[in-house]
């Protein structure tokens, strides 16, 4: 996704004369070429957004999004991305991916172990914090004896908690913790009944190999 005001210097093929969305927002297009590193990406699909789109505030460190692009999974997929942000430290690797990969890549779902069974998660890092459905957040809570015991002593009942303020669960037979959950009750019933948002990668060290839709996790 690129801001309009950038996408009016670059090589920008439109495909909508008009707006795609009720709010007047986006445009599909297709970019002439994208080079990172050392891989080269030609007509490249990408959605042209509003300037505002990009303007979210400020975080509660006073952070402002300052970016001018989105980079998609259509992107993602094609290299090895590291991440220890607690550090400081963004690493992406190329050189292992030379030529594009010009096979359709969905989003990586991760199959993580809550309560030793295995369950279906994505990442949607547009997202600030992660969501799970209902049934799930009851997983969480049975599955923490502190904090099932917590909530017996506060008198809360499980069908009525919307937020959660820990979430462990066991990727690659690593356990890994993020400090907080919101419930999403339209999640219930679906086939993926985790989202996880850029907390995640925030909040633990991370490895993505795009080409493999494989991600390590690790607490720091």
């Amino acid at each position: 996704m690129i801001k309009e005001s950038v996408a009016k210097s670059l090589e920008i093929e439109l495909i909508d004369s008009d707006y795609i969305d009720e709010k007047k927002t986006y445009k599909r297009g297709f970019l002439s070429e994208l080079l990172i590193g050392g891989l080269k990406l030609n007509r490249v699909p990408v959605l042209v957004a509003k300037d505002e789109v990009f303007d979210l505030g400020r975080d509660q460190l006073g952070n402002t999004n300052d970016c001018d692009m989105v980079l998609g999974w259509n992107v993602i997929s094609q290299f090895a991305w590291r991440g220890n942000l607690a550090e400081g430290k963004f690493e992406v690797q190329t050189s292992d991916f030379l030529e594009p990969n010009a096979i359709k890549t969905n989003q990586p779902i991760l199959n993580i172990s809550l309560n030793d069974k295995i369950i279906k998660a994505a990442i949607d890092t547009s997202r600030p914090l992660t969501i799970v459905s209902k049934p799930i957040g009851a997983d969480i809570i049975d599955a923490d004896a502190d904090l099932s015991q917590t909530m017996k002593l506060m008198g809360d009942a499980t069908e009525d908690v919307n937020f959660l303020n820990r979430f462990t669960f066991k990727l690659d037979n690593k356990e890994v913790r993020i400090r907080s959950v919101a419930i999403d009750e339209s999640l219930n019933d679906k086939d993926i009944q985790v989202v996880f948002g850029a907390d995640l990668l925030r909040q633990t060290k991370w490895s993505i190999y795009g080409p493999q839709a494989f991600i390590k996790l690790e607490n720091y």
